[in-house]
């Protein structure tokens, strides 16, 4: 796999959310042995240029990446990717969650590599768009910026108001019915680690 047409990409792992659901940071929870995040870092660093974590937990810093503080707390993923729209050294982020244990690099890399000049590039997974795995362009800035200050924070309809390549994947075998799972509360977490002992 060619990565070199990535290095102008920079990969942003959001997780600054307040874990409510779980009662824990989830980045942090040890799930097979290490901490979440620590495995969706591991998945970024090869079709990235560089990883960078968006949270409010210093606690992150040991991961030894940079650590960034949410420029607009308290609004989830939506004040998220706008720290990194914000942030970023490159033209083009690629975001996605600190509770999506199942991710991998092919599957980053292949976003990325067939993300072309719209603004925003997101794969369709059975009807339903992923914004917490996709690839953002800077462009994106001051519109996000502007419908956040409209009160508009749902990503699934802020995505919907800009140029948006969509990438229907449900029948590419990079991207496994797990893929996408998110760890929102204990139970995600005990049902995730199970599919895990299945595999294993």
């Amino acid at each position: 796999m060619n990565h070199q047409s990535n290095k102008n990409i920079t990969g942003y792992i959001l997780a600054g959310g307040k874990s409510s659901r779980m009662g824990v940071d989830k980045g942090l929870l040890l799930f097979n042995g290490e901490p979440l995040v620590l495995g969706i870092i591991k998945q970024l660093q090869v079709p990235t240029h560089e990883v960078i974590i968006i949270a409010n937990n210093p606690e992150y810093k040991k991961f030894g990446l940079p650590v960034l503080s949410d420029l607009i707390p308290g609004i989830g993923p939506a004040g998220g990717i706008y720290t990194a729209l914000q942030h970023s050294p490159s033209e083009k982020i690629f975001v996605t969650a600190c509770d999506m244990p199942f991710i991998n690099s092919a599957a980053v890399d292949y976003i990325i590599q067939h993300s072309s000049q719209a603004e925003i590039t997101i794969p369709v997974f059975f009807g339903k768009v992923q914004p917490l795995f996709a690839v953002y362009s800077k462009n994106c800035l001051m519109k996000w910026k502007a419908l956040i200050e409209s009160g508009e924070t749902r990503l699934q309809s802020m995505v919907e108001m800009f140029d948006l390549k969509k990438i229907p994947v449900e029948d590419n075998p990079i991207f496994d019915d797990l893929l996408f799972t998110n760890l929102n509360n204990k139970t995600d977490f005990s049902n995730a680690l199970k599919s895990v002992e299945n595999e294993n």
